[in-house]
């Protein structure tokens, strides 16, 4: 059974890219923009992890987190993080919180510390299953996508460098069928993340991605 985290955000764009960030580890994520639906959803299905904002439109953590179920963690976000509000967050019994916008690795880090949750760099039986369990094939694909994912992630990177947002999209297109076909969750959802929000720090963790997924397919067994 999957890990559950909620996440708690008022503002449309930081959901949308907490919402992918948190989509590359293997959770099942529900994301609520204010205080009264997230109450209501914690009743119907509890989370094991919660992150919330610090300030909705209808309140703020301070005030919310005593009525969260007991025993389920908090990481906390917020825009502002002086040493005052993290001992007001600590009070509360809230020991975890980053400032928006945090680097990917550090929300990840985060989520680990708080909850245990990994990334799924390579899903061999998912990889196996879209290629009709023939492990010759597996293989086969397997030696192209190690061959060709270099040069894919050296073209976007040179690409995105000359401002050719085009040729990133098409390329991203391209690479996106292929960590599906080979069960690549973590690269997948980085190119997704990087496609949507073109930015140094999205175009930054796909980079981190693909090193990572890269040494994993290459240390395993087949």
């Amino acid at each position: 059974m999957k890990p559950s985290i909620l996440l708690i955000e008022d503002d449309d764009i930081s959901r949308s890219y907490l919402a992918e960030a948190i989509a590359m580890l293997e959770v099942d994520l529900s994301a609520c923009a204010d205080f009264a639906s997230a109450h209501a959803a914690m009743v119907a299905n509890p989370p094991s992890l919660i992150i919330s904002d610090l300030n909705l439109p209808d309140g703020d953590l301070y005030a919310h987190a005593t009525a969260f179920p007991a025993g389920i963690p908090v990481l906390a976000i917020s825009a502002e993080l002086s040493p005052a509000v993290r001992e007001r967050l600590a009070a509360i019994g809230i020991r975890e919180a980053l400032a928006k916008p945090m680097p990917l690795a550090e929300l990840h880090e985060a989520i680990h510390r708080l909850h245990g949750a990994v990334p799924e760099f390579w899903d061999r039986s998912k990889a196996l299953k879209a290629l009709g369990g023939s492990s010759a094939a597996l293989r086969s694909m397997r030696a192209m996508f190690l061959a060709e994912l270099p040069s894919a992630a050296m073209s976007i990177q040179k690409e995105y460098d000359c401002g050719n947002r085009t040729a990133v999209h098409d390329t991203l297109h391209k690479l996106k069928a292929s960590c599906g076909f080979l069960g690549a969750d973590h690269l997948l959802a980085a190119c997704r993340l990087l496609d949507q929000d073109p930015c140094l720090q999205t175009l930054a963790a796909f980079q981190s991605s693909v090193t990572e997924t890269l040494a994993v397919i290459r240390a395993s067994d087949d």
